[in-house]
């Protein structure tokens, strides 16, 4: 693997955060080792800002909008999904999945603090068996966050689950896009991304300098509506 970047900011103006217990968990953050103790391993500040404001620009106030994530982790980016929801007064929720019960727990309490626990639907286990199950019944999807497993089968294995669920102008947000493999190793998040374009094409937006180790956030998006 190649060395670390990191494209997580630190040095803003807290106010810019969608939600005030995000604000809690930054304040006195001045580095990576601090973020990881307060708000564990999420994308932090630009990348909150970035979700939040594309899902305002893209939720449909006229209808019940589902989102879902996979990689719940602390919560921190579940938080930003759901003061979307709430801020665009749109009826629906946030379904997320997370492996292990001690992030679940801490999710949890943030969510509870952030006043928007009520606008989530928490799932323990394993989101590449427990995200088809969830999913079952619904269609129509125009958000998703895949930031669970970044290897390259378990993104293909998550996308490729989420797919017959999605309008035609949904987005799919990637989390850790950046080539970080070396050659001969697991192509990871930035291999599946490649694959996805070749066999389901569609528009792909990559932004390099967001988040951190991996960094890179890019969304993509089948059909847009014209």
């Amino acid at each position: 693997m190649k060395p670390p970047i990191y494209h997580r900011m630190f040095s803003y103006n807290l106010s810019l955060l969608p939600n005030p217990q995000l604000a809690v968990l930054e304040n006195g953050v001045n580095n990576i080792d601090d973020a990881r103790k307060k708000s564990g391993a999420t994308i932090g500040y630009p990348g909150w800002g970035l979700i939040y404001h594309l899902l305002l620009s893209h939720l449909d106030r006229n209808r019940s909008e589902v989102i879902v994530e996979t990689g719940t982790n602390w919560g921190c980016t579940t938080i930003v999904l759901a003061q979307a929801l709430i801020d665009a007064g749109c009826t629906g929720r946030v379904i997320t999945f997370e492996l292990e019960p001690e992030n679940l727990t801490r999710a949890t309490d943030n969510l509870i603090a952030a006043r928007v626990a009520d606008r989530v639907e928490l799932h323990l286990g394993d989101s590449r068996i427990e995200l088809s199950m969830a999913l079952e019944q619904v269609r129509g999807v125009r958000f998703a966050f895949l930031d669970a497993s970044h290897l390259y089968n378990d993104v293909m294995r998550e996308f490729e689950i989420v797919l017959p669920k999605l309008a035609d102008d949904a987005l799919v947000i990637f989390d850790n896009t950046y080539l970080i493999a070396n050659e001969g190793e697991d192509s990871r998040v930035n291999g599946a991304l490649k694959e996805i374009l070749f066999k389901h094409g569609g528009n792909l937006i990559n932004l390099e300098f967001v988040s951190w180790y991996t960094p890179g956030l890019a969304v993509w998006q089948r059909k847009p509506k014209l």
